[in-house]
Order: C-alpha cells, then sequence, then structure tokens
C-alpha cells in the first residue's frame, strides 16, 4: 500500500483514481441526454418535465456546494470519495430501475448529490497533491475527462441501447461507480490527518475575499453562457444528427487543448488572465453567430478552444487565492455559482427564443455576458505564487 502521509509523491496516482472516478460522473451525465426519446415514449413525459428531469442534477450543487466544500477540507479523503462514489451508483441504479417521473427524479437528485461530493473532493485532492507542481497541467487532464467522457457516451449509446436496452444501459454506467472504488482506495489516504499541516488555534473556516467573488462571479458567467450554447447550438446548426456532430466539435476541441492549455499555464502563469482571455474568446466567436459570419463547425471548436482554457484557469485559481486548509470551500463557491448559471443560462436563452427573436438576439446577449465576465476575471488580483516544493520538502496536505 502507497504511504497515506505524502500526497506530493502520488500525485500520479492521485490524479489517475480522480481521472477514473470523475469519468464515471461524466459518463452516467451525458448517457441520458441521448434517452430522451426513450423516456419520452417509456413514461409519457413532456418536454417540460424531462428539462426539469435533465437540469435536476444541478439542484444539489446550489444548495449544497459551498457546505460541502467546506466538509471536505476536515474529512476523511477515502471515506468520503467512497460515499460519493456509492451514491452515484445508487443514483444511477434508481433512475434505471424507475417505475415513473418520481423515481427517475429522485434518482437524478442522488447522483446528483454524489457526483457534488466527489467532484469538491477530487479538485481539492489533485490541487493538494500537485502544489508547486504541474497543478495546471494536472487540471488540464482531470477537466478533459468531462468531455471525453460525452465522447465516449455519444458514440457508444447507440451499441449500448441495442445490446441492454436503455436501462441495462444505466444499470452498466451505475457499476462503473464501483468499480472506480479500488483505485480511488489505493490512491487516496484513510486518516483524517494524513498530510495535513497542522494550523494553530481553532479550526480554519472559509472567508469569501475579493478575489474568490471575481473568481466564482466569471465563472458563473462563463457557464451559464457555455450551457446555453450547448443547449441550443444544435438548434441553431441545422437540428439534424450533422448538427449533433457540429456541436460535439467543442468536446472534441476541450478535450485535445486542456492538458496543452494547462501545460502553458505551468509555463507562463497568471490563470486569471487565461480566463479573461478565454471569455474575451467566447465573447468574440458569440459575436460572429449573431452577425452571421462565421461556420458552425468553426465556432464550435473556437467555443471548444475557450472551454479548455476555461475550465483550466478556474480549477488553477483557488490555490492561489484561497488557503490550502479552505481549497475544498473555494471549490464549493465556485461550483455553487457554475450550477446556479447552468439552472438560469439555457433558461433565459430559451425565454429570448420563445419571445420570437431571431439566432442574432439571443446570441448578442450571451455575447454581452462573456464580455462582462473577461472584465470580471481581468481584474482578478492573484498573489505571487509559491515556488516549487523540492522533493520531500514540506507541503500543506489534505484533509485525507
Amino acid at each position: 500500500m502507497v504511504p497515506a502521509d505524502d500526497l506530493a509523491d502520488r500525485r500520479w496516482l492521485v490524479l489517475a483514481s480522480a481521472v477514473v472516478s470523475f469519468f464515471a460522473v461524466g459518463a452516467t451525465f451525458f448517457a441520458v441526454p441521448p434517452l430522451v426519446p426513450q423516456l419520452v415514449d417509456g413514461f409519457g413525459l413532456d418536454h417540460l418535465l424531462i428539462g426539469i428531469l435533465m437540469g435536476s442534477i444541478a439542484v444539489p450543487a446550489v444548495g449544497l456546494a459551498i457546505p460541502l466544500g467546506s466538509a471536505v477540507d476536515r474529512w476523511p479523503a477515502r471515506a468520503t470519495a467512497n460515499a460519493g462514489l456509492l451514491l452515484m451508483a445508487a443514483g444511477g441504479t434508481t433512475f434505471a430501475l424507475a417505475s415513473g417521473f418520481p423515481a427517475l427524479l429522485a434518482g437524478r437528485l442522488v447522483f446528483g448529490a454524489g457526483g457534488l461530493l466527489l467532484n469538491l473532493l477530487l479538485a481539492r485532492l489533485v490541487t493538494t497533491a500537485f502544489a508547486g507542481r504541474e497543478l495546471s497541467l494536472a487540471m488540464g487532464v482531470f477537466n478533459s475527462v468531462y468531455p471525453a467522457s460525452m465522447i465516449v457516451m455519444f458514440t457508444l449509446h447507440p451499441i449500448l441501447l441495442r445490446i441492454a436496452g436503455w436501462r441495462g444501459e444505466l444499470l452498466a454506467l451505475a457499476a462503473l461507480a464501483v468499480v472506480a472504488l479500488p483505485l480511488s482506495n489505493l490512491a487516496l489516504p484513510a486518516s483524517r490527518r494524513a498530510g495535513r499541516t497542522p494550523v494553530p488555534g481553532h479550526r480554519s473556516r472559509g472567508r469569501l475575499t475579493p478575489a474568490l467573488v471575481g473568481l466564482a462571479a466569471a465563472w458563473a458567467l462563463f457557464f451559464g453562457v457555455y450551457a446555453a450554447v450547448f443547449t441550443f447550438a444544435p438548434e441553431w446548426a441545422g437540428g439534424d444528427a450533422g448538427a449533433l456532430r457540429t456541436v460535439a466539435l467543442i468536446a472534441w476541441a476541450a478535450l485535445v487543448l486542456a492538458p496543452l492549455v494547462g501545460a502553458a499555464i505551468d509555463r507562463v502563469g497568471r490563470p486569471a488572465r487565461w480566463l479573461a482571455a478565454a471569455l474575451a474568446l467566447l465573447a468574440l466567436v458569440l459575436a460572429a453567430m449573431a452577425l452571421g459570419v462565421i461556420d458552425p463547425a468553426a465556432a464550435m471548436i473556437v467555443v471548444g478552444a475557450a472551454t479548455a482554457a476555461a475550465l483550466t484557469a478556474t480549477y488553477s485559481l483557488p490555490a492561489r487565492l484561497a488557503p490550502a486548509a479552505n481549497l475544498g470551500f473555494a471549490f464549493g463557491v465556485i461550483t455553487a455559482c457554475s450550477n446556479l448559471a447552468t439552472l438560469a443560462g439555457p433558461a433565459a436563452t430559451g425565454a429570448i427564443r420563445d419571445s420570437g427573436a431571431s439566432w442574432r438576439t439571443p446570441w448578442a446577449t450571451l455575447a454581452v455576458a462573456a464580455l462582462a465576465g473577461a472584465v470580471i476575471a481581468a481584474w482578478i488580483r492573484e498573489p505571487r505564487p509559491a515556488a516549487p516544493l523540492p522533493p520531500g520538502g514540506e507541503r500543506s496536505g489534505i484533509s485525507g
């Protein structure tokens, strides 16, 4: 067994475990959108209920991300990861065996709670394990898992549906969370004190600093815009199977570019400037979409590039803006804001479309929102980063 008191020396094992566990989150999340026809036919759901079902996964994050983020700063890492994975398995199983809408909704909510707990813990673990060394590269790899899971599920869905039916497909994905347990237990420390740097005096509590508030606001604006683009771009691009493949270019671009952007941020620093640039790029491509001067495929590739930079830069920033003892709290704040924006962005964009507006109006509105996010991100002031620690050097640990 790997020693439990040095996350830094086994940081790549921690990252591998995070990748496997986070893939289980993304695979189940992205398995549901292709199942909409089966859910409509099998349960008689209308589009409002489908929308509620799809958005419900973000509900736990809106209310629980901040308290759970603070909790993962203190809870044992191994037990917390086990709880998150088992909640995901339970939620996925409930959804797969559901006999009606209430059970479908309950399954999504339970899965969302488990995925939230795991996401907060993994972000904190990777940040701590890579503190001072290759952090942005690690975050690029970590965040590339999400688009990778989308690509895998959109590719395998027809095969899994034909072989096992939609219930069998969801049960197999629920089993993925269980499969992730052994590597998670190998990589993560069991003791609450493992790798932890003592903090003098009473227990540290997270607090909102101006820089963290700015990051949360910029991240919320990005995610609200991104969710709206992902929701409505297929219709804008033609509404057929080819349009879905076109919009999938967002995921392909993010998958390829996120690790590369991470390595670049590690080399040149200033992740807040990278976030500002990503939001400015997003505003620019949305303006081009509003004016009708860009091809849909090119637009989705640019959106994917902006996504890769925004994801990697944002997840690199909490380590610079919050003390090591409060990383979970910091990730909880930005996660709560991004999930609230995930609910609001597509709804507001849909309302604009329902009013009879052409595509120019929603795309232009989203461009303004992205530009506002860029201005906020450019305002974030980062403290000078700490020098990389030598092997075996003292490091702030995690409440393992």
